[in-house]
């Protein structure tokens, strides 16, 4: 008995994920798609047309699934093989449930989209379908999206693996850069906060500081340089022997957030432990001048930043 589960079950991973048309050509919808491979998940994601008919609606989630045949043949070559199909689930999200006290968890079905990657296809080598959603259930069927569909130029324009957006899942990106199969004219994302901690442990300044100069050109709402960011980070390399770099790196966020009492308390902190006293003294006097002012600021940062500015003064005097 047991033989013949285990058989059973590998006609079932087998068949599981077979790309099916419809007598009258249309893609069947693999029912079983949820035991296909995660690729990841976004929230709020929007580009296009859609971003402004989203404005002022709660974020939706979109999961991102492949079939694990596809899969495995792409962790090995960095490319999709023929008869690839990826699914686009897109649910709502809620804030409010059960003990969640902070961000949003995903609720209903909303959207199934498709991109099928099949030579032999009327309809070209990648096509996109979309299933309509009825009672929350997509149809069994759907008809490919026509070619003249905003959603092929962008695919052809903006992915970085052949028709696919495989900059959003971080380990098939890897992959790719591995096998060097990322389109070349795609434009690198921004360095994220790994590959900055590595920089600015290893690098020289005048390198580091290039670094964040052009992601504050380019993506200036990179989270590797926002103000919370930056500011661990800094006070972190003071703290741990780099006070140099990590000096030098808080200067920098002061002039990218001039208008920050934390990142000016931070400074004063750094400047300190480096023996620049009165340097700690003048970002002490300015910590304390824009804590009046600082929208970032509530109640209780406002007394925290005034509180350590005052015992550092303290100490300095």
């Amino acid at each position: 008995m047991r033989l013949l589960t285990l058989l059973s079950l590998a006609v079932i991973s087998i068949t599981a994920s077979d790309l099916e048309y419809s007598a009258s050509g249309e893609l069947k919808f693999p029912a079983r798609y949820r035991e296909w491979v995660f690729l990841g998940s976004g929230l709020g994601m929007t580009y296009g047309p859609v971003a402004e008919f989203n404005v002022g609606r709660p974020p939706m989630f979109d999961n991102v699934y492949v079939n694990p045949e596809s899969y495995r043949a792409f962790l090995e070559s960095g490319k999709w093989p023929a008869k690839t199909q990826f699914v686009l689930e897109i649910r709502n999200s809620e804030r409010s449930g059960s003990i969640n006290r902070g961000g949003n968890f995903q609720t209903d079905l909303v959207g199934i989209e498709m991109n099928v990657k099949d030579p032999s296809s009327p309809n070209g080598e990648w096509t996109f379908y979309n299933f309509p959603i009825q009672d929350g259930k997509p149809s069994a069927v759907a008809k490919a999206i026509p070619r003249s569909a905003d959603c092929y130029q962008c695919h052809t324009e903006h992915t970085a693996v052949e028709n696919t957006f495989v900059q959003f899942y971080p380990t098939l990106y890897e992959v790719a850069q591995h096998q060097g199969t990322v389109k070349p004219g795609f434009a690198p994302l921004p360095l994220n906060l790994t590959q900055l901690e590595a920089l600015v442990r290893t690098a020289p300044w005048p390198q580091i500081e290039a670094a964040l100069d052009k992601l504050a050109s380019q993506t200036p709402q990179a989270n590797s340089i926002s103000l919370a960011t930056l500011s661990v980070l800094g006070s972190r390399l003071t703290q741990a022997g780099k006070t140099a770099t990590g000096v030098n790196l808080l200067e920098w966020s002061s002039r990218q957030y001039p208008g920050s009492a934390l990142v000016q308390n931070d400074l004063a902190d750094a400047y300190r432990i480096a023996g620049k006293l009165a340097a700690a003294k003048t970002a002490t006097s300015r910590s304390l001048q824009l804590a009046e002012s600082d929208p970032m600021l509530n109640a209780v940062l406002r007394k925290a930043v005034t509180d350590a500015a005052a015992n550092r003064l303290k100490l300095l005097n």
